[in-house]
This record gives C-alpha cells, sequence and structure tokens, in this order.
C-alpha cells in the first residue's frame, strides 16, 4: 500500500507543478468549458487537482474499515488461543519421558 501512496503524492505533485507552470507561462490563459463559457485555465486545473484530492480521500474511509476489520479479526483470534493456552497450562508435562512397560520409580529410588 505504501507505493500507492507514493504514486498519489508524487501526481498531485506534478498536477501542482503543472498548475503553478501554465499560471506562470500564460496566466491569461482560458478554456472553453461547456455551459459555463470560457474560464480560466487556472480555474480547470486547480478543480482538476481538488477533484483528484476528494477522490484520494474516498479510499481512505475504506482503507481503515479493512484494517479495523483485520484487526478484530486478530483480537478474536488472539483471544482464542491465550483461551487454549490457559486450559493446556495447568496440566503437567512429565519432564522424564517413562517407558510403558517398565515400572514407575518411587520418590526414593533414584537411579545413579
Amino acid at each position: 500500500m505504501r507505493l500507492v501512496h507514493w504514486l498519489s503524492f508524487l501526481l498531485a505533485l506534478l498536477a501542482l507543478i503543472a498548475i503553478v507552470m501554465v499560471q506562470t507561462v500564460q496566466p491569461a490563459s482560458r478554456v472553453a468549458v461547456p455551459g459555463m463559457g470560457t474560464v480560466p485555465l487556472f480555474w480547470v486545473l486547480g478543480l482538476v487537482f481538488a477533484l483528484g484530492f476528494l477522490a484520494g480521500w474516498v479510499y481512505l474511509p475504506g482503507y481503515a474499515w479493512t484494517l479495523a476489520r483485520e484487526r478484530r479479526t486478530w483480537k478474536r483470534e488472539r483471544a482464542r488461543l491465550e483461551a487454549e493456552l490457559a486450559k493446556l497450562r495447568p496440566r503437567e508435562v512429565e519432564e522424564v519421558p517413562r517407558i510403558p512397560d517398565r515400572p514407575v520409580p518411587e520418590a526414593g529410588d533414584e537411579e545413579a
């Protein structure tokens, strides 16, 4: 996802540079927009830039929602595993393996 963020930042920066360059080179340039007549090119480029920026903000809530859903899933899984671990902890594990067909050594019978 970081690549998407860097690419969107780079595109926004390039759009901003294009707007500034057009404004400095041709400050009086105008564009014919259907239904509005002619408007300064700076306004059109600024509007396109603003719409692109707002479209990027549509992506952010969806991404945050996905992360929150994954976090809830991980928390449930962790709680399930911790409950299973708490259930298994009280069981004592034999420290010395016992061979089934041999008698269990008594506490006082230590082998050297």
